[in-house]
């Protein structure tokens, strides 16, 4: 009985040492494997920029892109998605910035980089209510559709002018601002003309009514306005 102990406690302790030999080896690897990836991946990182400083940006647009894909949530993550924005915005791709841009505000929310964020969010809304070529050779004007950017880009222009009123870019924005504002404007004005033709005339002053509390200082459209108001409400006998 007491061999048998005395033997059991021997197989013990070698069992112990063999499992402490293959933690230790298994921290030492997962260690030295971390320290290769961090390598590695800091290498691609500064290898990304150089071939960026070089003006390639096709291919910086893929470094990049590989970068943000295999290596998620990482020390340079915030500037990774910076540099993504700004190629995306280079190679037209608009819909991208907003949905990276997107992200940068509810990750980085106090980042250094916020007003260059949102500036560019800002430039990519107003291209893409920005006519392209397409639509220039079959003659379609995208001043008379929907300005669903435009009222995106004028409500991020209004929070960047209240957050940054001394950046370099809020000379251009507003100037930029006072357009789209005229867009949206004559976009609702001929939603009115619009409904009133087609007799819609309930619809009309609903219309009206928005038009005169969002412009009221757009003197010549507002005459034309209360003008169809009046009509629209003797047509449904209704007095305002």
């Amino acid at each position: 009985m007491k061999i048998f102990i005395k033997n059991r406690s021997f197989f013990i302790n070698i069992l112990i040492c063999i499992l402490l030999i293959f933690t230790t080896n298994c921290e030492y690897y997962s260690i030295s494997k971390k320290k290769h990836l961090n390598y590695s991946f800091k290498h691609e990182y500064i290898n990304a920029i150089k071939i960026l400083n070089e003006k390639k940006y096709n291919k910086a647009l893929i470094k990049f892109s590989n970068l943000y894909v295999n290596y998620p949530y990482n020390i340079y993550t915030e500037k990774i998605l910076v540099y993504l924005m700004f190629l995306n915005y280079l190679h037209k791709d608009f819909l991208n910035v907003l949905e990276l841009s997107e992200e940068f505000i509810q990750s980085y929310n106090f980042s250094a980089f916020m007003s260059y964020v949102i500036y560019i969010r800002i430039l990519s809304e107003i291209s893409l209510d920005t006519n392209t070529k397409i639509q220039n050779f079959f003659r379609i004007n995208r001043y008379f559709c929907n300005p669903f950017y435009t009222q995106l880009a004028i409500h991020d222009i209004k929070i960047f002018m209240k957050n940054y009123p001394n950046s370099i870019y809020i000379n251009f924005l507003k100037k930029k601002l006072f357009n789209m504002e005229k867009r949206v404007k004559f976009f609702d004005l001929n939603i009115i003309k619009f409904l009133f033709k087609k007799k819609n005339y309930i619809a009309t002053i609903n219309r009206c009514l928005i038009f005169l509390k969002e412009y009221p200082s757009s003197i010549k459209e507002i005459n034309l306005v209360k003008k169809i108001l009046k009509i629209s409400c003797n047509e449904i006998h209704l007095k305002i």
